[in-house]
């Protein structure tokens, strides 16, 4: 690639730029960085617990290590794993509740299809190890055939290569004025990813940490983010909308001044990008589309004291607890595994001629063993028991472990291992202190995540700028898809963009907790006791206890459930729209005519039970009644979800001709037309009270002449005087005496 001499300059100045500040990036977090990888070994890597002056005296002898302090971090990454960080977008400035919502759900959606949780909890491994962990925000092209870009989130998989601004102030970086992330590539990568590249020239004795910068094998290269001081001209319209001259909205709107209320000049940056290597600008500087560096750091803990910044993570106290555990425990293995079980006490004249026996007899399974009489040691050789392992060294492993778990906030009963707790609620909270102690990592973690949302709600609107259809995932993970930035005609046939991404300022509040899944379970089972206490709960939220359940056809019972609830609940759950009066009035009719045809059963039963009627009997007359109340309330089951459906498809269709035609119409005609859908559902109501009330009138005249039915047998069968014991063949049985004395029944 060719490059002028003024063009040369200018990289050379710019490369001398991004060594100065890489290296004063490096030396102000040096300290902090060695002692974090230190630590990630410490926790991560076999061998690494034991420091290389003890080794090198123990020689020979063994290094074991009984490494707890991974436990300890695994208990706190899987508890953030499993209490994961949920977001919400919220309208702040002239922000729209639906745009705020399409944000949200399209936020949802970037994370979705970038497997964000997965590369947030590879950052918290680095985060609860060594202390520090990192991601970043890219964009690129929707496909290879297309002009549009989407939005991803991006691991970082060694974060020591990503430095910020050392004269930053703020934890998570909101000030920082350049990032630098370098990276290691081969030199046939190099070669294939810049083909055209020339080193620039400048003067090598300028910098000596070439070596930090490329080896024999591997060239560093660096992405170098900073901010550019610009000006711009900002446009403030007659509506208030306020637009930057220079997007091609403003330079429209610059060709209609009456549409310009003010204008004003003001001083800002933007952020620019560029890929140089230790002796060449790879690519120009590149603007990025968003207001905000695209990086998050999270930190373990974090911590300012003399103007110096401290971070760690949960092993950094830990070690040396840790290693005099190993030192003590090594001890003591190395104590019995050195000593033998026993030994055998012996004379010379006893084992004489029998030596090679003898020798081999700790490791033999001999049925017998020959020796020598001995008259100044009569009897066989003596056998004494093994050497005991020192008490202080059991006392000292003891003490190490517990000062383990005292260094982390981490015990025993925290990472499962059994307790002296009496009751469930106690070692609730005995897990939850560990959870307190160590709180700060998910904290810090979940500021993180709330750091990314407010990046990537400030870049959608510049990557999400054109009419497109998105995908949008809600807090349950249903998906939908939405037109953005899309134009439409109004009542003067003007063209107005509604969802525009770009108008209104929003920001992001994000809570910790357990997945949806979990909260799910949890709440199944909360309802369900709830419900044994207070049965009355069902009929009103028995849709929404249903579908907090997993299994199967949940979803089915709870959408019919949701049909069946009362009116006035109907009312709040269709987006706080009223159910029209005329429906309530025609449901509650349909109530009442199922409350009489209950009622009336009931009297049915009633009637055969005075009548003391045998079980028989009373299937055979109550039977066809039966099924006609069952045939009934499956009717009104049916109409009621009718009414309901009615009652909810005219609030929509309210709704989309207040949202569609009033822009093509005028108000009289949009009235005219909500007049006539109204017309209509009241015709289709009063048709299904009508069946409702037909069916109710039929089963009161069955109801009725059943209980006439029954009474009438009642009084022609003879009522009971007595019941005489008769022996009839020996047998003794029981023979019913009526009113009629000469009529008995054998």
């Amino acid at each position: 690639m060719a490059h002028s001499k003024k063009q040369m300059q200018k990289d050379e100045e710019l490369l001398k730029t991004i060594r100065t500040r890489f290296t004063a990036m490096t030396e102000a977090d040096q300290d902090n960085r060695q002692e974090a990888m230190i630590d990630m070994k410490f926790i991560n890597v076999p061998g690494e617990q034991w420091e290389e002056n003890m080794k090198k005296n123990r020689g020979n002898r063994p290094c074991y290590e009984f490494n707890k302090t991974r436990v300890t971090a695994k208990r706190i990454i899987n508890d953030m794993k499993a209490n994961p960080a949920e977001g919400k977008v919220r309208g702040v400035e002239g922000g729209d509740k639906d745009v705020a919502e399409i944000i949200e759900g399209l936020t949802r959606n970037i994370w979705n299809i970038s497997n964000a949780d997965t590369i947030i909890d590879y950052a918290s491994e680095y985060q609860v190890s060594a202390g520090m962990g990192a991601w970043r925000i890219t964009t690129d092209f929707s496909t290879d055939t297309a002009f549009d870009q989407d939005i991803h989130i991006e691991g970082i998989p060694n974060p020591f290569c990503l430095y910020a601004d050392n004269n930053s102030k703020e934890q998570y970086k909101r000030d920082a004025d350049d990032w630098i992330l370098t990276e290691k590539v081969s030199k046939k990568e190099f070669k294939h990813r810049w083909p055209k590249a020339e080193p620039v020239n400048f003067d090598d004795t300028e910098f000596d940490d070439d070596e930090d910068w490329e080896d024999e094998e591997q060239i560093r290269i660096a992405e170098y983010w900073y901010k550019e001081p610009t000006t711009k001209e900002l446009l403030q319209l007659v509506n208030g909308q306020v637009v930057d001259a220079e997007s091609d909205e403003g330079i429209e709107i610059l060709k209609q001044p009456d549409a310009i209320k003010n204008r004003r000049t003001v001083k800002t940056s933007k952020i620019m990008m560029v890929i140089a290597s230790g002796r060449a600008i790879l690519e120009a500087p590149t603007e990025w589309a968003g207001s905000m560096f695209p990086f998050v750091m999270i930190y373990g803990e974090y911590i300012v004291i003399d103007g110096r910044t401290y971070w760690w993570g949960i092993g950094r106290f830990a070690k040396d607890a840790q290693r005099s555990y190993n030192i003590t425990r090594t001890a003591i293995t190395e104590t019995i595994a050195g000593t033998p079980l026993s030994t055998i006490w012996a004379t010379p004249e006893q084992i004489e001629g029998h030596q090679s026996t003898w020798a081999i007899a700790h490791k033999e399974n001999m049925p017998y063993r020959l020796y020598n009489a001995d008259p100044k040691a009569p009897g066989a050789p003596q056998r004494t028991g093994g050497s005991d392992v020192p008490v202080a060294l059991i006392q000292e492993s003891q003490i190490a472990s517990e000062e383990i778990n005292m260094v982390t906030g981490i015990f025993a009963a925290d990472v499962g291992a059994a307790n002296q707790a009496s009751s469930g609620r106690q070692e609730i909270a005995r897990q939850q202190m560990g959870q307190i102690a160590t709180f700060n990592y998910q904290d810090n973690r979940g500021k993180g995540i709330q750091r990314t949302w407010e990046i990537l709600i400030d870049l959608i609107p510049n990557i999400y700028d054109t009419d497109r259809e998105l995908r949008i995932i809600g807090p349950t993970g249903e998906d939908a898809y939405k037109k953005v930035n899309t134009f439409v005609k109004n009542d003067l046939g003007e063209d107005i963009k509604i969802n525009d991404l770009s108008l209104g300022r929003y920001d992001a509040v994000v809570t910790l907790g357990p997945n949806f899944s979990t909260r799910r379970q949890e709440a199944a089972e909360t309802y369900q006791t709830l419900m044994q206490g207070n049965p009355g709960i069902f009929p009103i939220a028995g849709d929404l206890i249903f579908k907090s359940m997993d299994l199967p056809f949940s979803e089915e019972i709870s959408e019919r459930l949701k049909i069946m609830l009362p009116p006035e609940v109907q009312s709040l759950v269709n987006e706080e729209q009223e159910v029209p009066a005329e429906v309530q009035i025609m449901m509650r009719q349909a109530e009442t005519a199922m409350g009489q045809v209950e009622q009336l059963g009931q009297q049915v039963q009633e009637a055969a039970q005075q009548a003391n009627l045998d079980k028989a009997e009373v299937e055979k007359l109550t039977a066809e009644l039966e099924t006609k109340q069952a045939k009934f309330e499956a009717q009104v089951a049916k109409e009621v979800a009718n009414l309901a459906k009615k009652g909810a498809d005219l609030v929509i269709q309210e709704v989309n001709i207040n949202k569609e035609d009033f822009i093509q119409e005028g108000q009289q005609e949009v009235d005219q037309r909500k007049d006539e859908v109204s017309l209509d559902l009241a015709k289709e109501l009063a048709a299904s009270v009508e069946v409702i009330q037909n069916m109710a009138a039929q089963f009161n005249q069955s109801a009725v002449e059943t209980i006439n039915q029954i009474q009438a047998t009642a009084e022609a069968r003879p009522k009971v005087v007595r019941v005489d014991a008769v022996r009839k063949d020996g047998k003794l049985s029981a023979v019913p005496v009526f009113e009629d004395e000469n009529k008995t029944i054998n």
